[in-house]
């Protein structure tokens, strides 16, 4: 994982995590994930791009992050 994917993460679980904190509903939560998927994208389509694989691999790992912060926010 390159430095940028990993700090796309990193942003991302935070953002995920202070969204659950301050009782985001689902829109606002979709919204952290989107902005960490276009982030992705530039990284994509940027001069050096990584491994497709890994990208790939992120966007499930957010993906299911999204979804375990989902349920948390619906119980």
């Amino acid at each position: 994982m390159t430095d940028a994917i990993r700090q796309i993460v990193l942003d991302f679980e935070s953002a995920l995590l202070k969204g659950v904190r301050s009782g985001a509903d689902e829109a606002g939560l979709s919204k952290v994930r989107d902005s960490a998927f276009d982030r992705l994208r530039e990284v994509k389509d940027g001069p050096s791009p990584p491994p497709l694989e890994s990208i790939y691999d992120v966007a499930f790992e957010i993906g299911r992050k999204l979804d375990m912060a989902l349920e948390t926010v619906k119980r």
